[in-house]
């Protein structure tokens, strides 16, 4: 247990900034969980919907801070490489 008010407060901060990482981390894993179901079903439309919304949301986390920038544009990378060998598959 914190000894003073100050290491009391840190706490408090933390913890608040534990739930709030927790719940960003959380909803980036769902976005790019739904791209892939995306993927997996072939559905195109439904596929750029999720990947433009899983693109914004990355954006949004790592511009606050929530993950690395570096995270995030390998994330996305990654994710447009799926995309797009999805679409030349069912192009073929």
């Amino acid at each position: 247990m914190p000894n003073n008010p100050c290491a009391r407060k840190a706490m408090r901060k933390a913890e608040k900034a534990r739930l709030r990482n927790r719940a960003v981390k959380t909803s980036l894993r769902t976005v790019v969980r739904k791209v892939n179901d995306a993927i997996a079903t072939g559905d195109a439309a439904m596929t750029v919907d999720a990947t433009k919304l899983a693109t914004k949301k990355l954006d949004q986390a790592a511009s606050k801070g929530y993950i690395h920038r570096n995270k995030a544009a390998r994330l996305k990378s990654r994710m447009a490489k799926r995309v797009n060998k999805a679409a030349a598959t069912a192009a073929k």
